[in-house]
């Protein structure tokens, strides 16, 4: 169920499965935050939506379990601490991880930070040293969602100092 004050209820959800077999799902919305859900049934039912400490502005965010740590990795357009220049757009993008099942993240990465830009809607794959991400990049130029982009980031890396 949608928060009652939202004017775009919940949308593009992001599911993932956690080590206890719920699905926990996130979605966006235009209340700052990412939404959280849990199902124990597979799906069938959700437990209502709340917000999370995911700060983003309506853009979605992508969630997988790493293969190699068993972490999750998210990436997303944190908003958690951003200029004016970037209040309301789908930039910066970042990636971090979570060693308790999503309920807190650290190492956060950024991958694209261009106060023009735009990135959103990304695909997660895994190799046996990196997390492969493709997404849709634009800018004013040549629209937002007009590039794919692909970048490679090191497990190494993500795993290292955060920013």
């Amino acid at each position: 169920q949608a928060p009652p004050k939202s004017g775009t209820g919940l949308q593009e959800p992001a599911v993932v499965e956690l080590k206890d077999g719920r699905l926990m799902m996130l979605s966006r919305t235009d209340q700052g935050s990412q939404f959280r859900s849990y199902s124990s049934d597979g799906g069938i039912t959700w437990s209502p939506a709340e917000p999370s400490n995911i700060i983003s502005p309506v853009s979605p965010c992508s969630i997988e379990r790493m293969p190699s740590t068993g972490d999750l990795v998210l990436v997303w357009n944190d908003h958690s601490d951003v200029a004016d220049a970037y209040r309301g757009k789908r930039t910066p993008l970042h990636v971090a991880i979570s060693r308790d099942e999503g309920q807190t993240w650290e190492q956060r990465k950024t991958i694209e930070d261009d106060p023009a830009g735009w990135y959103c809607y990304t695909a997660i794959d895994f190799a046996p040293d990196a997390v492969l991400l493709g997404y849709c990049a634009g800018n004013p130029k040549v629209g937002h969602l007009n590039l794919t982009a692909i970048t490679r980031v090191d497990i190494d890396w993500l795993y290292g100092p955060g920013e």
